[in-house]
């Protein structure tokens, strides 16, 4: 494993956990988030706080100030350690000219203290919860930056993931659409578990977002994922993102529903708009 990983030891008595993914700088998404999960005592960020949206420290400001347990996604290392571009995967000159403005914009609106914070989180966190272990990552436990799509990828691949790691369960979030997958086999039983992002929708031509829950009843075998899907205030951060000059093609992104930039990296079946949780 990486040397950043984390393990955090969950109490026997906790029930559910809360996990999201990518905010990229989408306060008010990151808002509705805390309010529906402000009953959860242990919530997690998989990475990727800042990028594509307004006002990068507001977003940094409400996960620390609620206490969200956050991971290193590749956006953070980059913004953490100065890094000229954010390391994305984007191969598309077009994705990567408009990752490059949502880049430098989110640097150049980081505070010193958010950066030296962001540059100490852990690529990866171990949950050891009631005998079960749940890896936390944020593109592949390998790769911080590894695109895993459910078309693209078969169960021995997450079942590979599972045995190396020695876990029974991985959530990821770097490919930005959520999606679930059990596997049961001889010997292990485990899910991988992609949370979705709070940034932008996903590509279903509507406006919510998504994240997800964990949860292990105390009569149970181990934890279940469940998406859930966010509604939340479009209309505010839309605003923010006019006002900061951002392009219009992110703010069509939120209002829309829809993927405008960064879609060239989608396989085929993934650039469909259509629903993605419950298939």
């Amino acid at each position: 494993m990486s040397a950043s990983v984390q393990r955090v030891q969950l109490p026997d008595n906790c029930d559910r956990i809360a996990i999201c993914g990518g905010p990229y700088s989408n306060f008010s998404a990151v808002d509705a988030f805390l309010s529906a999960t402000a009953s959860i005592t242990h919530r997690f960020c998989l990475g990727d706080l800042g990028g594509f949206g307004p006002h990068p420290n507001r977003t940094l400001d409400l996960l620390r100030q609620a206490g969200v347990t956050c991971l290193q996604g590749n956006y953070d290392h980059a913004v953490g350690h100065g890094l000229r571009d954010c390391g994305c995967g984007y191969s598309d000159p077009r994705d990567r000219e408009f990752a490059q403005i949502s880049y430098d914009y989110t640097y150049a609106h980081t505070s010193p203290d958010h950066r030296q914070w962001l540059q100490q989180l852990p690529e990866l966190m171990v949950l050891q919860w009631r005998g079960r272990n749940i890896l936390l990552c944020h593109g592949s436990p390998d790769v911080v930056n590894e695109f895993v799509w459910t078309t693209e990828t078969d169960d021995a691949q997450i079942q590979d993931f599972l045995t190396r790691y020695e876990v029974d369960g991985i959530c990821a979030t770097h490919t930005g659409l959520p999606w679930i997958r059990h596997i049961n086999s001889p010997g292990q039983d485990g899910f991988w578990f992609n949370v979705g992002v709070l940034g932008r929708p996903a590509h279903e031509g509507k406006r919510h977002v998504y994240y997800g829950y964990l949860t292990f009843p105390q009569d149970a075998a181990g934890p279940t994922p469940e998406l859930v899907p966010l509604t939340y205030d479009v209309d505010t951060v839309t605003t923010a993102m006019r006002s900061e000059g951002l392009p219009e093609e992110f703010i069509a992104s939120l209002e829309q529903g829809v993927w405008t930039t960064c879609a060239e990296i989608l396989p085929t079946a993934e650039k469909q708009v259509q629903t993605r949780f419950p298939a």
